[in-house]
């Protein structure tokens, strides 16, 4: 498929001429999808990525892994405002639940579900406290810390922060709330209902029968004359 189709909402059919799609001419019959009008190859490849399960596990390691990428640019992010401006800027996990939720759901190839919502959110909170955690060490000391330590401590840390910066702060928890849910509806499954084959109406104009009655009162064809023959 050469264009990409959004299936969390339906269209109106662009009509049954040309796949919405790889945009190719259809031949014989076509396929409806959520109101998308495909060629067979193109609902097959839909049918194979949403219908059935194959390649789940790669799908989903993929997805991690992108929701990974996408929290821990959001949490460098975050914890660069709290060390520059000792600011507790809590309207940047909105931002860090936007990446990771997008980062998911291209990963996921745009399938999204309840397994990926749960792993956008689990993603967001985890990079939120790993940044309010980090921050907390940057500022505590400026001196050396023991590498381990710092390991242990981001780890609790990301399980803990959040809860502990919401109960210190009623509003940034709030806000954190909303960055979780960001996550949470970007990454919301998509039902795709394919149906057809469709058989293309004929594209010939019809020829309108002609009334027998008309056709009995029409005068009967002249023959033209003979020229005259010469003795």
């Amino acid at each position: 498929m050469d264009t990409e189709i959004q299936f969390d909402r339906v269209e109106r059919p662009i009509g049954a001429s040309a796949c919405t799609s790889c945009r190719g001419a259809l031949l014989g019959s076509y396929f409806q999808a959520n109101g998308q009008v495909l060629c067979e190859r193109c609902a097959e490849a839909i049918r194979k990525l949403f219908l059935s399960g194959e390649g789940g596990f790669v799908r989903f390691l993929k997805a991690a892994v992108f929701g990974i990428g996408g929290g821990l640019a959001g949490a460098a992010a975050y914890t660069a405002v709290l060390a520059l401006t000792h600011i507790n800027l809590a309207l940047i996990t909105i931002l860090i639940g936007y990446l990771v939720g997008k980062m998911v759901r291209k990963g996921s190839g745009n399938r999204g579900g309840i397994g990926y919502q749960i792993m956008a959110v689990a993603i967001t909170y985890l990079s939120i406290g790993l940044s309010i955690m980090a921050d907390a060490l940057i500022t505590v000391s400026s001196q050396p810390h023991n590498p381990l330590a710092v390991a242990i401590a981001c780890v609790i840390g990301s399980f803990s922060a959040p809860i502990t910066s919401a109960i210190e702060s009623p509003l940034g928890g709030l806000i954190t709330f909303f960055g979780l849910m960001q996550a949470w509806k970007m990454n919301k499954g998509v039902v795709v209902n394919i149906t057809g084959p469709h058989a293309l109406a004929s594209t010939t104009p019809s020829r309108d029968p002609v009334d027998p009655m008309i056709a009995q009162s029409l005068p009967a064809p002249v023959a033209p004359p003979l020229p005259p023959q010469s003795a």
